[in-house]
């Protein structure tokens, strides 16, 4: 990201990045039911903005999505 890039590669390297979070939240996640399953699982509070999470999801999902003729959209109600 630090270097010149062209025009779609800030959006590629973004892509990747949060796609490598995501993968580690998997492995987390694979790893917590191992925990559960051991019955060594130890639970925590933790706040989260749920439309940021929508957002970042959607637009994962979105190239495919728009070339399939199908449109995401995330409605969250106060």
């Amino acid at each position: 990201m630090d270097t010149d890039l062209d025009p779609n590669q800030p959006d590629y390297a973004k892509t990747a990045h949060a796609s490598g979070k995501d993968l580690i939240y998997h492995i987390n996640e694979v790893l917590d039911q191992a925990k559960i399953e051991s019955c060594r699982l130890e639970l925590e509070v933790v706040s989260f903005d749920l439309v940021f999470v929508l957002d970042k999801v959607l637009s994962l999902f979105s190239g495919k999505s728009h070339e399939k003729g199908i449109e995401l959209a995330a409605y969250v109600s106060k």
